[in-house]
């Protein structure tokens, strides 16, 4: 099974959903939406997981892929980066190629974990700052599992449709 429906089975992963939906109306009152939805989709859509036996998949944008499935754990050209809330809200992604950065968290457990707070303060703190950082810029301070080599776009010529 692809998709979104395996990880729901996961209370943990549901209640995680759950508690993002809600976090939703919050964040339009704070003009946070777009940081909101850069954690989702380098999570729920797009994040990787670090186990004993390697990087894993959970990001069901990923799964629905086999190109980007192969690409996302065994390409050399995309940052593979330990997951910081405020680094992925701040981070723009591209919604028609793969992505050149992908976020890697411990475990269902540590994401609910990380992401259960209230982000008033956060998104008080990202609407003053307006920094982003580019879909596969490094940023001071980050934790690199894989710096990539950025030499594949599969739309090579194609101007980055960014978020």
């Amino acid at each position: 099974m692809f998709g979104h429906v395996p990880l729901l089975a996961n209370p943990t992963f549901a209640d995680y959903l759950e508690d993002y939906g809600k976090g939703g109306l919050r964040a339009g009152d704070f003009g946070a939406i777009d940081n909101l939805a850069r954690l989702y989709w380098f999570t729920v859509e797009f994040g990787l997981m670090k186990t004993a036996d390697g990087l894993r998949i959970y990001g069901a944008g990923i799964l629905s892929s086999p190109g980007e499935t192969v690409f996302s754990l065994e390409d050399a050209s995309p940052n593979r980066i330990e997951f910081d809330l405020k680094r992925v809200m701040k981070t723009l992604y591209r919604v028609d190629d793969y992505q050149q950065t992908y976020f890697v968290i411990e475990s269902i457990e540590k994401l609910f974990k990380e992401t259960y707070a209230d982000f008033a303060p956060l998104y008080k703190e990202l609407t003053a700052d307006k920094q982003t950082f580019g879909l596969d810029e490094i940023a001071p301070g980050d934790t690199v599992i894989t710096r990539g080599t950025q030499g594949y776009a599969k739309s090579k010529g194609k101007s980055a449709v960014a978020f």
